[in-house]
């Protein structure tokens, strides 16, 4: 990847994740950015990207960027069930797309009886190295 200024991290987590068949059958919700539009069913997924910055230099030109998101999936009590099949289809996406897991959080939410599960990933992108 040449160059970093110009690449699309989340544009390429929402292919990854809308082509994959059992996430996407899963997923009756559908994917969204940041915020699920409030009508949106259970279960649905919802990503963000916590952080895009340089970390590394070299000649005065960016050589690595570092990526992270947050790939959280929403349930309800009625698709509670689906919840464990999603998290690991998250996970072998992300994995596909060369990053790593480095937190998980499941999470009950009392004031919309919703179930969260938090999952962040982390990945080095390089560049001129193509």
């Amino acid at each position: 990847m040449s160059d970093l200024g110009n690449y699309d991290a989340q544009a390429e987590l929402l292919q990854a994740l809308k082509n994959d068949s059992e996430l996407a059958t899963l997923s009756k919700g559908g994917f969204h950015n940041r915020v699920a539009n409030k009508d949106a069913p259970f279960p649905r997924v919802v990503y963000t990207q916590l952080n895009n910055v340089p970390s590394g230099y070299a000649d005065n030109e960016e050589t690595e960027a570092t990526v992270n998101f947050q790939v959280s999936i929403f349930t309800d009590l009625e698709t509670v069930i689906h919840e464990t099949r999603m998290v690991k289809a998250v996970d072998r996406i992300m994995k596909t797309l060369e990053y790593g897991k480095y937190d998980q959080q499941g999470l009950y939410e009392t004031d919309t009886k919703l179930n969260h599960v938090a999952l962040r990933y982390e990945k080095n992108f390089y560049g001129g190295n193509e």
